[in-house]
Formats: C-alpha cells, sequence, structure tokens
C-alpha cells in the first residue's frame, strides 16, 4: 500500500504580505476592531472596497460561495458585486446604528473569510488617529554618524544636520534587507493628510515561516503579547518617535523588547549609504500626546524653544526677536485697547455687595503677569500639548553647615552614596547615576556631599500645573529654575547649578 503524500513547509525567505489573512476569531483581530467607533468601521470599510486596495482586500462575495456555504443559515447575505457592498456602506453611514452593528456586519459578513493583513494594520493606525494619546512615544533624533575620513564639502554648511531623503518605496526595500534573515515581518507605511506625519507599522511575527497558517496560529498568549511596532516621522524634522505597545497597559516582556531593537536598529542602516551612516540617538522626551511630540520634537523644534522663549517660536510675539522691547505691562495694554474687564468692581444690578480688595487684586495680576513672562504662551490647560510626566536628579551639592561640630561632620563622612540605591527594586532607573556621573561629579565638587534628589512631577498637563501653582502664589514665578517651565524640552534630565543636563549628552540646555 503506498504512503500517503504529506506535504511539508520549509522555512522561507519572504515577508507577509498585505493578502495573508486572519481568522476573524484571532485575538489581535478581535481587540483591534472592538475599539473602534461606527463611523470609523464604515470609514475603514469604504476605504477597503477601493479599486486600489481590492487586491488584499478580498470581500466574500455571493460568487465566493460553495455547496457547503450554501446549506448554512447566514446573518449577512453576500453582496454580488463591489459596487452594491459601496451602496450599503455609504446607507449604512448616512442613517444611525450601533457600533456593534458595523462591527458584525463586518468579521461576520463581508469578511467572514478572514481580516487580511492590509486591514489589520489600517484599523491599528485608525484606532491611533482616533485615540491621540493611547500610546507612550519616545523622541529619538536622528544624526549623521561623522566620517573623517571624507573630504568635506565646502558648500555644506553644517553636516551633521544633513538628513536623507525620504523615499519610502527604497527605505521600505533597504529595511525589508536588513530584517528578513532575522525576523518574518508585515509593514505598511502611509502619509496622514490630517496631520504632518509618516506611519510606519511594523507587524513582527517571530516564525520561519510566512504562510497564512502561520500567522493563524495564536502563539502570544503569555505577557509578552506586543506584535506590532509604530514609527512616526514629522514632516521636515530630524526626529523619530518610537512606540512599542498597540494599546495602552498592554505588557511587554524582554522578548517583544528585544524584537523591537532590532527594528530600531535596523532604521538607520536603512537610510544609510556607503558615504553617509546614520543613527538614532536619544533625546530624552517621552510623551502620550502626538500634539505634544509635535510641539517638542517636531517640525522647526530642534532648538528647544519652550517656556517663556515660545513667543518666539509661534509667532505670537509681533516684534523681531533680534530688535526685542518691551511695550508696557498686559494690563496696561488691555486698558489702551479697552479689553480691561477685570479691573474695578461691576456696576449696575447684581454688582457684589463688597469691592475686592485693591492690594489683592494687585498681586494677582502680578502673579499672573509673572507667570506670563516666565511660560510665554505655552503651558496652557487647554492646548493639546500636555506631559504626563517629568524626572529630574539633583546633582547639586549638599550647602555647607556653618561651623560645624565634629559630631555632625562624622556623621556626614559616614554617608554612602550608594545607600540609596541598595534596596531599589525592579528596573533600574534612567535618573540612577552611572560610574561617568559619579566621577564627573566627584571632580567637579571635589569632597562635597551630593545627596540622592529625585523629583516627580505627574499629571495630566505638568507644566499647566506649574503654571497654575504660580498664578496662585504656591511657587514663587520670579525665584523658580527655568526648567520648571519647560525650557529644557525633555522629560528625564540631571540639574546642576540650576541648569539641566540631559543623561547622555551631559550639555546644559
Amino acid at each position: 500500500m503506498a504512503p500517503h503524500a504529506t506535504t511539508t513547509t520549509v522555512p522561507d525567505y519572504k515577508n507577509i504580505p498585505h493578502a495573508h489573512r486572519l481568522p476573524v476569531t484571532h485575538r489581535d483581530v478581535v481587540r483591534t476592531f472592538s475599539k473602534l467607533s461606527r463611523q470609523s468601521l464604515i470609514s475603514l470599510a469604504q476605504q477597503w472596497l477601493a479599486k486600489k486596495n481590492r487586491d488584499f482586500c478580498r470581500p466574500y462575495l455571493a460568487s465566493d460561495q460553495d455547496a457547503e456555504d450554501e446549506d448554512v443559515d447566514e446573518a449577512y447575505e453576500p453582496a454580488h458585486s463591489y459596487d452594491e457592498l459601496q451602496e450599503t456602506y455609504k446607507l449604512m453611514a448616512a442613517r444611525k446604528g450601533g457600533r456593534k452593528e458595523s462591527m458584525d456586519r463586518i468579521l461576520e459578513g463581508d469578511w467572514r473569510k478572514g481580516i487580511s493583513m492590509y486591514q489589520l494594520a489600517t484599523a491599528e493606525i485608525q484606532h491611533l488617529l482616533d485615540h491621540p494619546t493611547t500610546l507612550r512615544w519616545t523622541a529619538k533624533r536622528m544624526a549623521r554618524i561623522p566620517n573623517n575620513r571624507l573630504v568635506k564639502d565646502m558648500e555644506v554648511t553644517n553636516e551633521s544636520e544633513h538628513l536623507p531623503r525620504f523615499q519610502a518605496q527604497t527605505f521600505m526595500m533597504n529595511l525589508a534587507k536588513e530584517l528578513t534573515p532575522l525576523m518574518k515581518a508585515h509593514y505598511l507605511i502611509t502619509r496622514i493628510k490630517t496631520l504632518p506625519i509618516t506611519i510606519l507599522r511594523v507587524y513582527i511575527h517571530d516564525s520561519p515561516y510566512s504562510t497564512e497558517a502561520s500567522l493563524a496560529t495564536d502563539t502570544s498568549q503569555g505577557t509578552d503579547s506586543a506584535k506590532a511596532v509604530f514609527f512616526i516621522w514629522p514632516n521636515g524634522s530630524p526626529f523619530v518617535y518610537v512606540s512599542l505597545a498597540t494599546h495602552l497597559g498592554q505588557v511587554v516582556g524582554d522578548e517583544g523588547r528585544h524584537l523591537r531593537d532590532i527594528v530600531q536598529q535596523a532604521i538607520p542602516k536603512a537610510f544609510s549609504r556607503p558615504s553617509s551612516r546614520y543613527q538614532l540617538t536619544p533625546t530624552n522626551f517621552t510623551a502620550r500626546s502626538l500634539s505634544a511630540l509635535l510641539a517638542y520634537r517636531g517640525p522647526g523644534k530642534s532648538n528647544a524653544a519652550a517656556g517663556g522663549w515660545s513667543i518666539f517660536a509661534d509667532s505670537s510675539f509681533s516684534q523681531n526677536a533680534l530688535d526685542f522691547i518691551t511695550t508696557g505691562r498686559p494690563d496696561e495694554r488691555k486698558k489702551a485697547t479697552g479689553d480691561d474687564t477685570t479691573s474695578g468692581a461691576k456696576t449696575g444690578p447684581g454688582r457684589p455687595k463688597r469691592a475686592l480688595d485693591d492690594a489683592e487684586t494687585t498681586a494677582v495680576k502680578r502673579r499672573k503677569d509673572v507667570a506670563e513672562g516666565r511660560f510665554g504662551s505655552s503651558a496652557k490647560p487647554n492646548d493639546g500639548q500636555g506631559i504626563e510626566r517629568f524626572e529630574v536628579r539633583i546633582d547639586d551639592p549638599f550647602p555647607a553647615i556653618p561651623n560645624p561640630t565634629d559630631q555632625q561632620e562624622e556623621d556626614l563622612s559616614n554617608i554612602d552614596n550608594s545607600q540609596s540605591n541598595r534596596d531599589r527594586r525592579g528596573r533600574p532607573s534612567m535618573l540612577d547615576r552611572t560610574i561617568e556621573d559619579m566621577e564627573a561629579i566627584q571632580d567637579e565638587e571635589g569632597e562635597a556631599w551630593v545627596p540622592d534628589v529625585r523629583l516627580t512631577f505627574t499629571g495630566s498637563h505638568v507644566f499647566a500645573g506649574v503654571r497654575e501653582l504660580v498664578e496662585k502664589g504656591v511657587v514663587d514665578g520670579e525665584k523658580m529654575p527655568g526648567w520648571m517651565t519647560g525650557e529644557a524640552s525633555v522629560t528625564i534630565g540631571a540639574v546642576r547649578h540650576g541648569r539641566i543636563r540631559t543623561k547622555e549628552a551631559g550639555l546644559g540646555v
């Protein structure tokens, strides 16, 4: 008796194409589509039915039915053509309905045979645009690696800031060439019309096979569940935003971080040429809001013009920055224009029983003027540029005690600088002092004791909260250091002698 023929699957060197499908019951599919609104679901369906996307977003039509499908009771009758489906979703968008109705129509009706990798990628990007604060992003700078062996071009005035040209097709070919020997992945790069950004999504498939059968096997049942990595390029900016998790609160293990690091290391290589090599350098800036990233690390924001200097960066100041002349206090300008609505008591019906204290009113106005001078046009509560966390480490030496006793000197000499880190658990903090930091402090401060003092500001909008504290008189706006206004444009750093220094660069800003 002849043996049964068996099919063997061998590893390949192909990337995952757009047309490969995932089952509608796959965890990534259900999780992504359940977070989209009804309007977004209908908009995505209309996008998939466009002529340019039909090759890898093919729906289930009546012509695809076989004998087994005809015997099964179907909740949704299959359409006969693309035009019929387009008209159906057009009518759904015009009338009212629920989100579950649209989701069931897509997963159990028109795309019941599976959701393609392109559809899953566009759905995740749509959710990112609908909820721009759902992920945590880290800004990286694309910097050119200096090559002293090459003859410098005299026409290039600043070679270190010379960025590579972003040609999507060439970049994707180079990126796939770097990653294909290491992993299987699905790539989608798209330019967003509503925001000045370009998004790259890389779906990492840790398997030697790129078949639909290997994709359908859901192997991410543990805590290491992150499979997609997002990268964002702001238009005309040397920065790149990096995010690993595909949704807020997602647990990412060591294996997922390792795969993310591989992709991150391949991006500057994809831009590099034999005569021009690039690298991604940290900028010590992390935020959840895309608006905050574009404000601090967007086009033209590489000069850290924040805090009180923001009036020159956003063109809200009418004068030339090189010919700066003060034009009087804000309240005087309001009086001149007749827009003074806060001074004096109200007249007529509804006036307060007693007039406000003139001294109190003057103090409040002065605090608001000081806050406006220190923060400028930044740090407004509803500006959409909120930073949720700001961490600093104080590297200044402890003030000398006048006429110290022998006992006090003995107590100070026995203090161990590493004692605070002795019982620290979990992952090491970026604010932990390294050996290089300790040597730099010792060289600069000598034998002075430098305590391990760290400050962490948290909230929905950290610097807007500090500005409000200045206006209420809780924080002295005149004596407040500049790094508390956000002038440094970083979210983590070390303060020495009143100036904040980024951890990697070690330069005052």
